[in-house]
């Protein structure tokens, strides 16, 4: 997914952002797939990429073996149901002018799943089944606290009786406790529904409690992909280890000795638009050095390859190669 913007004194050269750049994985019927990364990687755009909320500028998106980006809008429309997406902000995502039966039973009235009376009674088992009370329908999403907006939009999402969900940041903007119940809840419908989810966050904890697998993305590639319990006791990629590195303890002692074995990275993210020519983390990478010595590598002109160095564990580094 490439976007082209303006650039210098007379905005006359294009240049290109590589947003999503050469990204291919699979995801199992009713896993969940967790992303990670820091902000501005990619990984909201990966997201609405694979749901066609962006066009991508090449590629395929493959569902159930037919490939989304060579549907007409009609066709398109059918398969979409199926497919829906939690979003990040609870607020900014719900229309204010709606009210929140009428918000949860568009989908329904849409796609024309019931008919309007049936309609009603679905919407206010939804309400129930994500934790809220029934008798809300009629209010508006300025009465409702976050989580509780975030409740409608999981709803919302589940009206379309989807198979796949992408919760971009769904819990970011929580409180810690607010979080938990809406991680459970996520759990709890997956378990009762067969959902497969394609999990965004920042939080790696949280990301490790909810997937089966995990994917680290940096600077539009992802650079890891393995078993979410795998990242944590033998990540591969020196990124992923920086992030594991930062993940606060709550313990003083164990803290401090942690100190003297953590990974801190220097400098800041390359710009999108003209990012390194070979590997994107050469910038910061802690491990460079070593790269160039042993194996004679020049990390800043040959980019990785994306290998499977172990059986379901992949990444892309050249001290793996």
């Amino acid at each position: 997914m490439h976007f082209t913007s303006k650039s210098g004194v007379l905005k006359s050269a294009n240049k290109v952002l590589k947003a999503v750049d050469d990204i291919t994985l699979d995801i199992e019927q009713g896993e969940t797939l967790g992303l990670v990364g820091e902000s501005g990687c990619g990984k909201s755009t990966l997201g609405r990429s694979i749901l066609q909320l962006y066009q991508p500028t090449s590629g395929s998106v493959q569902y159930r073996g037919q490939d989304l980006m060579q549907m007409d809008r009609k066709k398109l429309m059918k398969v979409r149901q199926k497919l829906q997406m939690i979003f990040q902000d609870p607020y900014a995502s719900l229309n204010p002018r709606m009210k929140i039966g009428e918000i949860i039973g568009e989908p329904m009235l849409i796609h024309k799943i019931y008919d309007k009376k049936n309609i009603r009674i679905k919407t206010e088992e939804l309400m129930e089944t994500v934790g809220l009370n029934s008798d809300f329908t009629n209010r508006y999403p300025h009465e409702f606290s976050g989580g509780q907006r975030q409740r409608i939009g999981i709803a919302r999402a589940l009206a379309a009786k989807p198979e796949f969900i992408v919760a971009d940041e769904a819990i970011s903007a929580l409180d810690v406790s607010i979080q938990a119940q809406i991680i459970n809840l996520m759990k709890k419908l997956q378990n009762d529904l067969g959902l497969t989810y394609l999990f965004i966050a920042h939080d790696l904890a949280v990301v490790r409690y909810i997937s089966d697998r995990m994917a680290v993305m940096y600077l539009g590639k992802i650079v890891e992909l393995t078993d979410s319990n795998l990242i944590y006791t033998d990540p591969l990629h020196p990124y992923t280890q920086s992030l594991l590195s930062a993940i606060p303890i709550p313990d003083p002692i164990t803290e401090k000795k942690r100190d003297a074995s953590r990974v801190i990275l220097e400098g800041e993210v390359p710009n999108p638009e003209m990012p390194p020519f070979g590997c994107g983390f050469c910038t910061r990478c802690p491990m460079k050095q070593d790269v160039l010595e042993k194996n004679k590598i020049n990390c800043d002109l040959i980019p990785p390859v994306w290998n499977e160095v172990k059986k379901g564990h992949w990444t892309a580094c050249h001290l793996y190669s």
